[in-house]
């Protein structure tokens, strides 16, 4: 029987109307698809996994592949491989080859033929395995997010317009579902490290002394609040035996969990340290050994050092870097800064360290802190400085070690106001009995 149906044009039009109803079908498949992915909540590697699978269908594509943008210039974008019949993704060059072309112009790009395509260099084995390629670029509100690309029909035909249709509409869906997922991976990541710094802040909570010391003659309290979740200002207490008690006040460079982690180290240290303890000095000199050894070296901590010998009633003490004191005597009623340092820890090992003495008297008072107290500003960009502290002090020094606490975190709030705190602060009170 001969089949005329070439010669009718009903026939051929009813023909076409398959092809594109087929054509439509296909489309809306794709659309269901991605609408389905659109509705799960993937990481952004099983997105881009669908993503590539439903364009090697749509196309009969040997092979596909995501290229995302990155910030590096050296390298703009960043291969995720999703691919199928082949083990490996052939690279091009940015800039003289096919990923280039499209980053360039910024529009699709089909392939024919890449051996006889004088658009690009390429090499006799890219010649070989590559014949066709299919190229559209992804965006998302405009911003170019990167490249999907087919290569190599199955069929051993050139893509055709229709199949750069339908990986256009597989592209133009795909930078919505691609910024979505990586808004919840972000979203699940920040959760994730919010939840380790509150751990991490939790953990140095406890390295810090939960409770003051009782020694016969001195009254010791303190004040801490750290700027951000972890904080590298530290103080701590060391018994030294026969009524004596060592006092350190210490401030890590920068802020954050390098700090933190930093002065979590220095807490382990000083405890080994305090078993052969001889001297103020001596502990800072062999701190600042072990640091410079084992530090960043664009970090450096400032350390003040108290040996408090509650019967003789002496306080020794030494300095690396760190604030000045305040010390308030009793019998002249007025406070004054006792300056006196010298290199910080970390700076230098061969940097050397001296012990001083200082007599105490009965209603004395000792107040060391970080400078984040006399650098603290307030909403007119002003800083607290010394001369507050120290009238903070001399307000309440007849008063008992905590109430004078008090007063200097209530003088410092009312000074701040609404104001960010910029920095750790910590603040000790000692007063002589």
């Amino acid at each position: 029987m001969v089949n005329n149906s070439g010669n009718d044009p009903r026939v051929a039009q009813l023909e076409n109307e398959v092809e594109r109803l087929k054509s439509a079908i296909q489309e809306l498949t794709v659309l269901n698809d991605l609408a389905i992915t659109a509705s799960s909540s993937l990481e952004v590697n099983q997105v881009l996994d669908i993503i590539v699978e439903k364009s090697i269908k749509a196309t009969k594509g040997e092979q596909g592949s995501i290229l995302l943008l990155t910030e590096q210039e050296d390298s703009p974008l960043k291969t995720l491989i999703r691919q199928q019949d082949r083990s490996r993704l052939l690279t091009y060059k940015i800039g003289t080859n096919i990923t280039g072309w499209v980053l360039k112009h910024q529009q699709p790009l089909i392939i024919d033929d890449l051996s006889t395509d004088e658009r690009f260099n390429t090499t006799e084995q890219e010649r070989q395995e590559i014949r066709s390629v299919l190229c559209v670029p992804i965006r998302f509100r405009a911003k170019l997010l990167g490249i999907i690309m087919v290569t190599n029909k199955k069929t051993f035909e050139p893509f055709s317009k229709g199949d750069l249709r339908l990986i256009s509409i597989i592209a133009a869906q795909s930078g919505q579902l691609i910024r979505n997922s990586q808004l919840q991976q972000e979203t699940l990541e920040k959760k994730r490290m919010e939840q380790e710094l509150v751990m991490a802040r939790n953990i140095q909570k406890g390295l810090l002394p939960f409770k003051q010391p009782e020694l016969d003659g001195l009254e010791i309290a303190s004040h801490f609040i750290a700027a951000d979740e972890v904080s590298g200002d530290y103080f701590d207490y060391f018994d030294l035996g026969e009524n004596r008690i060592g006092i350190v006040m210490a401030d890590v460079s920068g802020h954050g969990a390098s700090s933190a982690l930093v002065m979590t180290m220095i807490k382990g240290i000083l405890q080994a340290l305090k078993r052969s303890y001889v001297s103020t000095d001596g502990v800072l000199h062999e701190l600042n050994l072990i640091l410079d050894q084992t530090i960043p070296k664009d970090m450096f901590v400032t350390m003040m050092y108290l040996d408090f010998d509650s019967n003789k009633k002496i306080m020794r003490y030494s300095n690396a870097g760190h604030n000045p004191f305040i010390l308030y005597k009793s019998d002249s009623k007025s406070c004054e800064l006792v300056q006196f340092r010298s290199p910080a820890l970390s700076l230098s090992k061969v940097a050397v360290y001296e012990e001083k003495e200082i007599s105490l008297n009965p209603g004395d008072v000792i107040v060391v802190y970080t400078d984040g107290v006399t650098e603290a500003f307030n909403e007119n960009k002003e800083m607290f400085e010394e001369t507050r502290l120290i009238q903070a002090t001399e307000e309440a020094a007849q008063e008992k070690a905590g109430a004078i606490i008090e007063n200097l975190k209530k003088r410092l709030q009312e000074f701040i106001g609404n104001a960010k705190q910029s920095d750790d602060i910590a603040i000790i009170t000692i007063k002589v009995n």
